[in-house]
């Protein structure tokens, strides 16, 4: 048959081939996608706040000894929580309007130390097409084949004890009657036990998106609850589809960021160890604290065995805090170098502090101790170096509390 005019009948195919490309797959910005040049970094230093009149989406700055290392933006991280603090960080760098950023994806404290809290975490397996959660105290390494082998970190012996793979579906899978239903994907279970009475779980899910199937073999002892809790728990979480992993991996980095914050709050204010009626009744061993008096009139002081010690190295200064009193150290700000609020209830923000320690620097701050009220509000100022001093500001009925904190004050 002759095919009368060739030329409209191939664009007239092309354009239909367009349309419905266009129509069938459409797709949305994926926040952790990647250009191929782009490759995640880590980078060290301290986080300072960031404001120039070029509009830029940076919002801090990463210094490491006083020389700028990267201006810092992130949709993940809240970057205020980490100011003055000295972090790691993870990311990738993006040139936007002639000024290179720094997407910051994860941190950590790095002027803290470690409590060995590490493996009680749970972790993430990434992959861009799915992903899974399993216990922060299990590790992986991958064969040349593309298996995924998880071992015990505490296992000298590096027994594998779970392997995952993927492989491409085939025809025949589609006649297999399946028997479990995980993740919203159907499956087949196959339990076998070996000959030193170890339980072998078989499991295959069909992909719901790919033409994939997940294949995990897992081996376990009889009396291995946690370890079976556990898994049972990975297959649960396990997630497909780029755009839900990217939703996944966020929420993930997000809940991560938030943890690594809370630390700080925890360096600030510690829990005693010993009930009050414990501390009441124990023999006190320890030397007694000197009391300060300092030229401007007498106070009652506060502090005794049981009051609490706080110290900073990233500000080289180090107080006690009279038994009963809360505090938090809320950074910095615009015009101070550092703030710590004090209560005597629990509180959490800054406005619910009743009284305030801030670090101020100065040109030519006081050289001589001093204590005054404006307006009805108790000022006491500390000398701390040439360029700084300390300053407490609340209520007169506080000055007891003020001072005492105060006169315990040691700079190092």
């Amino acid at each position: 048959m002759k095919i009368k005019n060739p030329k409209k009948i191939f664009w007239a195919v092309m354009i239909t081939a367009i349309v419905i490309s266009a129509c069938a797959f459409p797709e949305k910005e994926d926040p952790f996608s990647r250009l191929p040049e782009e490759r995640t970094e880590t980078l060290v230093g301290e986080v300072f706040p960031f404001s120039v009149s070029v509009s830029t989406r940076a919002t801090h700055r990463l210094e490491n000894n006083e020389k700028l290392v990267a201006y810092l933006a992130s949709k993940i991280v809240n970057l205020e929580d980490f100011e003055g603090r000295r972090v790691e960080i993870d990311g990738i760098r993006r040139t936007e309007k002639m000024r290179e950023i720094f997407w910051v994806e994860e941190i950590r404290l790095k002027d803290l130390e470690e409590k060995g809290d590490e493996d009680l975490k749970d972790k993430r397996y990434l992959n861009e097409e799915y992903t899974f959660v399993y216990p922060g105290n299990w590790e992986y390494s991958t064969s040349p084949s593309g298996e995924v082998h998880f071992t015990e970190k505490e296992d000298e012996a590096r027994r594998v004890f779970l392997i995952f793979s993927v492989t491409s579906s085939e025809r025949k899978d589609s006649k297999v009657d399946p028997n479990v239903l995980i993740a919203n994907m159907t499956g087949i279970k196959k339990v076998t036990t070996d000959q030193t009475d170890r339980e072998r779980q078989e499991i295959t899910l069909f992909s719901n998106v790919y033409n994939h199937k997940y294949s995990f073999i897992f081996t376990s002892q009889f009396e291995e609850f946690e370890k079976k809790k556990a898994f049972f728990k990975l297959l649960n979480t396990f997630i497909e589809g780029s755009e839900n992993v990217s939703k996944a991996q966020e929420k993930y980095l997000k809940k991560l960021a938030e943890d690594e914050a809370s630390k700080i709050e925890k360096e600030v204010v510690e829990e005693p160890k010993e009930s009050f009626l414990e501390k009441i009744f124990k023999d006190k061993e320890e030397e007694p604290v000197e009391e300060v008096v300092l030229p401007t009139g007498d106070f009652k002081n506060l502090i005794d065995a049981n009051a609490f010690p706080y110290e900073s190295a990233y500000y080289g200064f180090r107080m006690r805090v009279p038994f009963g009193h809360w505090f938090r150290n809320f950074g910095q700000s615009e015009n101070a170098i550092a703030r710590i609020g004090f209560s005597d209830e629990d509180f959490s923000t800054q406005d619910q502090a009743k009284f305030m320690l801030e670090i101020l620097g100065d040109e030519t701050p006081p050289k001589e101790f001093s204590e005054k009220v404006e307006e009805g509000k108790l000022i006491i100022v500390y000398p701390r170096s040439d360029k700084s001093f300390f300053r407490f500001t609340g209520p007169t009925k506080f000055r007891d509390s003020m001072r005492s904190t105060g006169s315990t004050i040691e700079k190092f």
